[in-house]
């Protein structure tokens, strides 16, 4: 018989993992920006680092841990009656009439299938609601990096990429701008202040959801 190991637990990491992922400073020098911000005409930024790091998409992705938590629990309990049947089952198969054998694996078959549904079902909702967030705090997190640039008369921002795709090797501290500009979106937007919030300025489309 097959058998489902900590499905409930995975589900939010995969739902949840850009997030999670993008929050890590993307190298050595992406924490220490905040403190010296860039005034070079060329810098970098990790952009999906910093539209996840602000207070906006952290209370948003709160929000829907809480929003998704009763499904979760309620999935992780049918985990555990799913586990708990097949051990039965397996204890007690050679002591069963084939009749009794067959009504309970078909008992667990339809409990697994329920399972695989719910759990499906969760992760299509989570990343569905998870992407959303990113995308919508991404768009003004985008247009803020235009005003942004221009009050630092920067010529050219770069994204920098991830940990595990980088698009730039090697960036000196100074010239990577990723906590500046967080710190800077929170405070226009007045997160930093209350539960998190975001800004605004030139319109153009932002880049695509992490994967």
């Amino acid at each position: 018989m097959k058998r489902f190991v900590g499905i409930s637990t995975l589900l939010f990491a995969v739902a949840f993992a850009t997030a999670l992922l993008a929050q890590e400073p993307v190298s050595g020098q992406a924490s220490t920006s905040a403190s010296a911000p860039a005034t070079a005409g060329t810098v970098t930024v990790a952009f999906n680092a910093a539209v996840l790091q602000t207070a906006e998409a952290q209370r948003e992705l709160n929000a829907l841990q809480t929003k998704y938590a009763p499904r979760q629990a309620q999935i992780k309990s049918l985990n555990d009656e799913v586990a708990e049947l097949q051990k039965q089952l397996q204890a007690t198969s050679d002591k069963l009439s084939d009749a009794e054998r067959a009504n309970r694996e078909q008992t667990l078959s339809t409990k697994e299938k329920q399972l695989q549904r719910d759990a499906d079902d969760f992760k299509a909702d989570s990343q569905t609601d998870s992407q959303q967030v990113f995308q919508n705090v991404a768009q003004k997190m985008y247009t803020f990096l235009q005003t942004y640039a221009q009050q630092h008369s920067y010529s050219m921002v770069i994204d920098r990429g991830n940990n595990d795709a980088p698009v730039i090797w090697y960036v000196a501290a100074n010239l990577d701008i990723t906590d500046a500009l967080v710190k800077a979106y929170n405070a226009q937007s007045g997160a930093a202040k209350a539960a998190p919030a975001a800004p605004a300025s030139p319109q153009k489309t932002p880049p695509p959801a992490p994967k």
